[in-house]
């Protein structure tokens, strides 16, 4: 072993594995499947093996997989995946990292950390006094994970991680190394920067926007930063001067804005942060979220005309999806990140109203007025429908009533599954 390490003291221990697995079980954030290959590897002792070579210095990651992914705007998506051994270490790093690197991140970034994110972010947005006579400036990096310099980034990295011998080493080895699979071809991509899609990414990411947020936090100026998408809010004067500064310190770190994504709202225009639309101090579903939705839940319908039961497996989908049925109440979901920010239902009861036609359409094959007739709302509510409006109202009132409604959604996933 090179020196004490805290990250091989964690990883050495089979408690730790076995807690980390056990936070993402049933339909959980990684799924079944996964879980169970994962168990896998920690049973056949191949995890252990990583984590000796990993203390005396010498692993060395396989090449990540290189993938393109359909973006809801017809562009296309850089992704990263390594083999599973490989991603289950590196989902123990992240696990460690989590806590030893707790205090090297910025109080005005709310991405990637326990206990942040959407809730506290907005939180910190209506604690601004006098925010609706401010105006808000919306920005974005492009294509932010892949674009971060590797140099420049392991230069930058705290002490926490650089003492750190055997991590440091690997993190180093791992993001230099050009090499990438694409197919069945192994090539060398340069602009890959901490991987989109790979566990340590979203980490590293925030550790490497730090003299960012530090600069506008000591300057004590209203700006909140999740990820690659930052609000700052000011007078019209004080918005342009922050937005000059936030785009040359980005420049500085190699990084560039998303133009396409930069949006000036003046007080009393609304504005949409973190798939949510602020407007005189409520929150709503944003335009662009809406529209996620819309897709997802008509690819769903289409899909489902396949199976045997079209409606039962429509709603499986979907609950899953939307609730996490499956899972734990505790689990990441689209309910568990919107839910406690909205203000109104309205979005909701529109959404609601789209998805019961799909559904029908799922079943019936066509759009018609007559497929309120053949498929009543009974019937989806018999294979573990519920209507967003009634979950939203449910969480509300508190986790009793919440828990009863994915109960109810639950009661799906009791039936024969459909043939395949």
């Amino acid at each position: 072993m090179l020196t004490e390490s805290p990250t091989v003291d964690r990883l050495s221990s089979a408690e730790f594995w076995d807690d980390l697995l056990a936070q993402s079980d049933g339909y959980g954030r990684w799924g079944r499947r996964k879980l169970a290959a994962y168990r896998e590897l920690l049973a056949g002792g191949e995890v252990g093996r990583m984590v000796d070579e990993y203390g005396a210095g010498v692993l060395s990651l396989g090449p990540p997989t290189r993938r393109l992914l359909n973006k809801s705007d017809g562009r296309k998506k850089v992704v990263f995946t390594f083999a599973l051994a490989d991603e289950l270490l590196l989902k123990g790093l992240n696990r460690v990292l989590q806590s030893t690197t707790a205090r090297d991140h910025s109080r005005v970034c709310h991405s990637f950390q326990p206990g942040r994110g959407p809730r506290t972010a907005y939180r910190e947005i209506r604690g601004i006094r006098g925010l609706q006579k401010l105006h808000c400036l919306h920005l974005d990096v492009r294509d932010y994970f892949n674009s971060i310099p590797v140099e420049p980034l392991l230069a930058s990295l705290p002490q926490t991680i650089t003492d750190d011998e055997p991590l440091h080493q690997l993190l180093a080895k791992t993001l230099r190394d050009q090499h990438v699979l694409s197919g069945d071809e192994q090539i060398s991509d340069s602009h890959k920067g901490v991987m989109a899609g790979t566990p340590i990414a979203p980490l590293l990411s925030n550790l490497y926007l730090r003299p960012l947020d530090a600069a506008f936090e000591e300057a004590r100026i209203p700006f909140v930063r999740y990820a690659d998408d930052m609000v700052v809010f000011g007078t019209e004067q004080e918005i342009t001067r922050y937005g000059a500064d936030i785009e040359r310190r980005l420049a500085d770190l190699g990084l560039a804005l998303n133009a396409r994504k930069t949006r000036l709202s003046p007080p009393g225009v609304p504005w949409e942060f973190l798939g949510l639309r602020y407007e005189r101090g409520a929150l709503d579903l944003a335009t662009n979220t809406v529209g996620k939705l819309r897709r997802r839940v008509r690819r769903i319908a289409r899909r489902a005309r396949r199976r045997q039961d079209p409606a039962l497996h429509a709603v499986r989908r979907l609950n899953r999806r939307l609730f996490g049925v499956g899972g734990r109440p505790s689990d990441f979901t689209w309910a568990s990140w919107f839910f406690p920010l909205l203000s109104s239902d309205a979005t909701l009861r529109r959404m609601d109203g789209l998805i019961q036609e799909q559904l029908r359409f799922a079943v019936a094959g066509v759009h018609s007025r007559r497929n309120f007739k053949e498929v009543s709302y009974d019937r989806l509510v018999s294979v573990g429908y519920v209507p967003l409006v009634s979950a939203y109202h449910a969480y509300r009132r508190g986790p009793a009533d919440y828990e009863a409604v994915l109960e109810r959604c639950s009661s799906s996933e009791l039936r024969e599954p459909e043939c395949q």
